[in-house]
């Protein structure tokens, strides 16, 4: 990655294991000249437990790798539970920079910014062997079976979007 960009992790969480959903954590980062790229995906379809301690081993990799640069973000479902779960999620990572937030809107009008900057090719994907579910996904979106890679991404592109005044999450 280029000096100073500025990272983000999005967790679109599910708790099904083997079936449904799929929990996906998007690492993207913002270029200081405005280039976005996505730095990794990882994404499976776990028990609540088995889950937490992905999301957590991710969070301690993705230090190793970018140092305490990388800023967490964990999407609130609605209600209760959902509210509870992403408690639960930020408290398992503790020491680490990680926030909870209940998206509002549409998930196509959510998913639009990153789509307009994907379509004027101002977005770069890492290689990876997570690349070609993710591009199927997003190019499916959103008429797919799934969605999740591109609440990820949405989540992660937004935030990126967001001015970073502390300047705290900068690799």
């Amino acid at each position: 990655l280029p000096a100073g960009c500025r990272l983000i992790r999005y967790w679109d969480k599910a708790g099904t294991q083997g079936a449904g959903n799929y929990t996906s954590g998007v690492l993207m980062a913002a270029t200081p000249d405005k280039m976005y790229i996505v730095v990794d995906v990882v994404r499976g379809q776990w028990s609540a437990a088995q889950r937490e301690a992905v999301i957590k081993q991710t969070a301690q990799l993705d230090r190793e790798r970018y140092g305490r640069g990388v800023t967490i973000w964990v999407e609130k479902e609605g209600g209760s539970g959902g509210k509870e779960s992403a408690e639960n999620t930020v408290i398992n990572l503790a020491g680490f920079t990680a926030r909870a937030e209940h998206p509002t809107g549409d998930k196509e009008v959510r998913a639009g910014p990153y789509a307009a900057q994907a379509e004027v090719r101002n977005v770069k994907l890492l290689r990876g062997s997570w690349n070609w579910d993710y591009l199927e996904e997003l190019t499916a979106f959103p008429n797919g079976t799934n969605d999740d890679q591109v609440d990820g991404s949405s989540g992660a592109f937004n935030k990126l979007l967001k001015p970073n005044k502390a300047r705290a999450n900068v690799a």
